[in-house]
């Protein structure tokens, strides 16, 4: 082969890498395979190389690299761009699941996504960027939560159906892996404080805990304690009713033992007066006998003497 047919060989097989290189990219190199190959076809001819003779070498140089590591291109993000960024997740992350979540149940829903994000950025597999919304982890620690289905969208996720099967699908580009970068970096500093947190509460709910158990000991004694005084209060109280009405029934008892002892006095004294009475007249009349025919003769007495029986 001639020396001038040599860069032009090398031309057309540059042409057809970028040109197979566009046509199939790599799932997580699509940016840079395009960008690669719109470089080769625009400049007409490939870069050469010196050799150590001083010849040149035409074609398209490829650098060794170790096997199964590729060099990961950063796509172009100001400062301002990315500093947004962080904010973006952060608002989602204070507002979408700490500020309407307990701490406890927000710290399971950041793990869980900084799990997801970590397995898409550490590993080429492809399970890794599809997960079914039938997932009982997905399902239980982050849909479930207030703000979780958010933030899932914003590291990159779609939804999609596939056989009536709804399934979160992460898209992955340049772009869309360094949100996820990102937006995991938001996930790992807050996990920190979130776990603190729960650790704060769950203490403070320790110590709730035994401080009520404190209370309602001490409200049960009392409770005993007020039985008991109520106990002898009503013990005392009875002692002191059944003596009141003791002290008024042997009252009540002298009151009507003495009527009656009044009531045969009198009688007494009236049956005296009565005999009395009878004594006198009788003694009267003994005395100031009246020769009156109309007065009536003593019982068993005349006026000429002692009676007598007929017969006699």
């Amino acid at each position: 082969m001639s020396a001038q047919s040599q860069p032009m060989a090398g031309v057309r097989e540059a042409a057809l890498a970028a040109a197979q290189a566009r046509l199939n990219p790599p799932p997580s190199y699509d940016a840079s395979s395009a960008y690669a190959s719109n470089s080769a076809v625009a400049g007409g001819a490939a870069p050469q190389a010196t050799m150590n003779n001083g010849s040149t070498v035409s074609g398209q140089i490829h650098l060794s690299s170790p096997p199964g590591s590729r060099a990961s291109p950063r796509p172009s993000f100001t400062d301002k761009e990315e500093r947004e960024l962080k904010l973006k997740f952060g608002k989602l992350l204070d507002r979408g699941i700490v500020r309407d979540n307990g701490y406890k149940e927000s710290a399971e829903a950041v793990e869980t996504l900084l799990k997801i994000a970590n397995n898409i950025l550490s590993s080429d597999d492809p399970k890794f960027r599809t997960i079914k919304a039938t997932n009982g982890m997905l399902q239980k620690k982050v849909l479930s939560v207030k703000g979780g289905h958010d933030y899932i969208i914003a590291l990159g996720f779609r939804t999609k159906t596939v056989d009536f099967v709804k399934i979160y699908v992460f898209e992955k580009t340049l772009r869309s892996t360094h949100e996820l970068k990102i937006g995991a970096e938001v996930l790992q500093d807050h996990l920190t404080s979130l776990k603190e947190r729960v650790n704060l509460s769950s203490q403070s709910l320790l110590n709730y805990n035994r401080e009520e158990a404190a209370r309602r000991a001490q409200a049960l004694r009392e409770i005993e304690a007020d039985r008991e005084s109520v106990k002898i209060r009503a013990e005392r109280e009875r002692q002191v009713r059944e003596a009141k009405e003791q002290a008024e029934r042997q009252r009540r008892e002298r009151g009507e033992a003495e009527e009656a002892e009044e009531i045969v006095n009198r009688d007494d004294e009236r049956r005296r007066e009565m005999a009395n009475a009878v004594v006198r007249n009788d003694r009267d009349y003994r005395h100031n006998v009246v020769e009156d025919e109309d007065y009536p003769p003593t019982y068993g007495e005349t006026f000429f003497g002692e009676g007598r029986r007929l017969g006699d």
